[in-house]
């Protein structure tokens, strides 16, 4: 009965044993290093026997790196339908890293990989590698010590979400917020921005009908435009019409141009004794403006009339202030007999004193 008895003892002393063993290992499953592990990844078709396969599930794997051994490979199975997070580390030792590759599944090639700096790496269904390299000596053999830990399951396809169709509205709105005061300065500077030739075909014409009306003017002596009427249309032509002037009167017998100021003088066939001047300012101003019509030969010179209307005396015309960006025409008439006249532009600029001289001249012997 005694022996009975110490039998049943011994039996529900190994059953609670079992049990205790059961329950650890449902936390933490122990797994030796069989052999030596491979120190390549394998390749299509080679996958065997010798490349270990490790759970992902709170697994430590006990290995060892024997003398000239330097790199242990293992397998790793994902039988999950859904990716997988694996933490990973080395335990106390510091003469081996680890690293996890996520493997393709055709070609075996490594798509990614997280060394125990990471700690963790996502898998997506199948085999993956578990790499371990010594550091350091290769003189003795190391033991090491890896644990995988199965963090938890989520859906690759819905790691990365679109939404960038859901700013649209805001960039478009933005772009149109932003490029809306260009178009309105460009629409309030719209006469300024296109070139001549695309402005109002009336005002070409206009002009053109001016410029031959003042050359007949000037070309003959019986006056056929009264005196208010080449005003007129010497003011006219004031308004910016510099470019147009310049393409129907051809080339001027006197050019002088500077940053400040651009002069031109045209003579006509039948006008001996009168000038055409144009005068266009540039960015600065000009005050108490003058031209003096002079021989450089020495000889007299003297102004007999001025149109428009200005203030003259002997051989210099007031002409007096100029903004700045503007054309101004002048017609001289003058008397004497010179063979050859120039003229001399003077005034004020910021308030210096400014004076330009052509440095060609008129032949007036030439009808």
């Amino acid at each position: 009965m005694r022996g009975a008895d110490l039998v049943l003892i011994i039996l529900f002393a190994a059953s609670i044993s079992a049990f205790s063993s059961a329950e650890t290992g449902s936390q933490e499953l122990l797994v030796e290093e069989i052999g030596d592990a491979p120190g390549k990844l394998w390749g299509p078709g080679e996958i065997g026997e010798q490349w270990q396969i490790v759970s992902p599930n709170n697994t430590t794997t006990i290995g060892t790196f024997i003398l000239n051994d330097s790199v242990d490979v293992f397998a790793l199975n994902i039988s999950s339908t859904n990716w997988t997070t694996v933490g990973f580390w080395v335990s106390n030792n510091d003469s081996v890293s680890i690293s996890i590759q996520r493997l393709n599944q055709s070609t075996w090639s490594i798509v990614e990989f997280a060394n125990g700096d990471e700690g963790e790496l996502g898998l997506d269904h199948g085999l993956h590698a578990i790499r371990l390299e010594r550091i350091g000596s290769f003189e003795e053999e190391i033991s090491y010590r890896f644990t995988l830990e199965n963090i938890g399951s989520f859906d690759g396809e819905e790691r990365f979400v679109n939404l960038a169709w859901m700013f649209t509205p805001f960039y478009v709105f933005a772009g149109v917020l932003l490029i809306l005061p260009l178009v309105i300065v460009l629409w309030w500077n719209r006469n300024d921005l296109l070139p001549p030739g695309k402005k109002d075909g009336g005002l070409v014409e206009n002009e053109r009908y001016i410029l031959n009306s003042l050359r007949e003017r000037f070309s003959t002596s019986d006056g056929a435009m009264r005196r208010e009427e080449v005003n007129l249309a010497l003011s006219v032509l004031g308004e910016g019409s510099w470019n147009s002037v310049s393409e129907e009167l051809g080339v001027p017998e006197i050019r002088y141009f500077t940053e400040n100021i651009d002069i031109c003088a045209w003579r006509f066939e039948g006008s001996r004794r009168s000038f055409l001047i144009g005068i266009k300012t540039g960015t600065s101003s000009w005050e108490m403006a003058a031209i003096r019509i002079f021989s450089p030969l020495g000889e007299v010179t003297t102004i007999r009339s001025v149109v428009p209307e200005m203030v003259f005396q002997d051989d210099e015309v007031f002409i007096g202030n100029l903004e700045a960006g503007v054309t101004t025409f002048v017609q001289i008439e003058t008397l004497g007999n010179p063979p050859v006249v120039n003229m001399h532009i003077s005034g004020l600029v910021d308030g210096k004193p400014v004076a330009a001289v052509p440095t060609n001249s008129i032949e007036l012997e030439e009808e």
